[in-house]
């Protein structure tokens, strides 16, 4: 190799250095201010709002904690916030979602152009779906792929498992099962997600996952008492885990119309983890933000359980004003477009909490020895 063209190398590299410097992080945001803070860390924290593209997120939780909602709020949202620049695929391996999205949102996000052409049963058919896919996001477009779920993926190993079981039945053989070699967790660990992340970020895109919890029957009396499947692999290579528990339902005339989920971050790759809130899911409408910000703003939940207390039924939006309920401070503040006037107040709040419990000393090494 010549000086010139070893030059020319370093020039190119120095090159592709500043434009990643240069180029914009990008963030999806989940449609709630609250969840976005949890998950982004916030702009004064110097990350941002929502799920930094590059992250392979995990939402794990029981039954009825609405993890597939949760997944068509974000996709919608943020078609509409960047338009026809972001690209989504929606792989419901459990055929379970049956929300009307063009209703709710104003977009059939289960058209045939957002789900796959070919199956996806197993492992080794999803990392082909997701890398197909990742390959279609051009340079100024942004996405993101929902599995729904992890756990109803199989894998070749077991899809030929039980092709010769179903052989040996047919000949009224008894069938050997041998030893379960764990086909879709060795899968992921070796070959899944290797290069993922790199190629992820390079596409401005999220790989969100959608996991099941089950019983942990081994848990003990100190253990946790689920677990999720998936195998050590996720959870290594995971950006953002956050569990969602159902903490209430509100109903009308004895039918639920509504659902508060308590969302905690487990793991984020910001420096203000463990974060949690709630939010409030209305299976007509979606997520309410404002809802949830005007009950963060005053006050109006129990911070454990997220039942309303009695000051959500006089609320002072400003001094000199008289006491409303939330329900009038909603219409009060879409009459009188408030509403990022609210948004903002929302953030300053979480932000000054922040700033109030932050241990603040100076450097350790600018720390002069008492003992020199």
């Amino acid at each position: 190799m010549t000086d010139e063209q070893l030059k020319a190398i370093r020039r190119n590299q120095l090159a592709e250095k500043k434009k990643e410097e240069q180029r914009e992080r990008v963030y999806l945001t989940t449609n709630s201010t609250l969840y976005d803070l949890v998950v982004g860390g916030g702009t004064k924290s110097g990350y941002g709002m929502g799920f930094v593209a590059g992250s392979v997120v995990r939402d794990h939780a029981g039954e009825g904690s609405s993890k597939s909602f949760k997944a068509v709020e974000c996709i919608a949202a943020n078609y509409h916030k960047f338009k026809d620049k972001f690209k989504w695929r929606y792989v419901d391996v459990e055929r379970g979602n049956t929300i009307d999205t063009e209703a709710l949102y104003g977009v059939d996000i289960f058209s045939p152009e957002h789900v796959p052409s070919k199956p996806v049963i197993t492992v080794e058919q999803w990392e082909y779906d997701v890398n197909k896919f990742l390959d279609s996001i051009k340079e100024d477009e942004c996405g993101i792929y929902v599995l729904d779920s992890l756990d109803a993926l199989s894998s070749d190993e077991l899809e030929s498992r039980k092709e010769e079981r179903h052989k040996a039945y047919d000949k009224d053989k008894e069938f050997d099962t041998g030893s379960f070699l764990g086909g879709s967790a060795k899968f992921l660990s070796q070959e899944f997600f290797r290069g993922l992340t790199a190629k992820l970020e390079e596409k401005n895109c999220v790989l969100y996952i959608i996991n099941q919890e089950r019983d942990n029957m081994n848990a003990g009396m100190y253990g946790k008492k689920y677990r999720v499947g998936g195998g050590r692999a996720v959870g290594f290579y995971e950006s953002v885990r956050v569990q969602s528990k159902l903490r209430s339902k509100e109903e009308r005339k004895g039918r639920a119309v509504s659902a508060l989920i308590e969302i905690t971050a487990e793991k984020t790759r910001h420096p203000r983890p463990y974060r949690s809130c709630f939010v409030t899911l209305i299976f007509t409408y979606g997520i309410d933000s404002l809802y949830d910000e005007l009950c963060f703003l005053f006050d109006c939940r129990s911070e454990k359980t997220g039942e309303l207390l009695k000051s959500s039924e006089k609320i002072v939006y400003k001094e000199g004003m008289e006491p409303m309920t939330l329900e009038e401070l909603i219409a009060y503040i879409h009459d009188n477009k408030l509403r990022k006037e609210v948004k903002q107040a929302c953030i300053d709040k979480w932000e000054a909490i922040e700033d109030s419990i932050a241990i603040k000393r100076p450097s350790k090494f600018d720390m002069e020895d008492d003992d020199e």
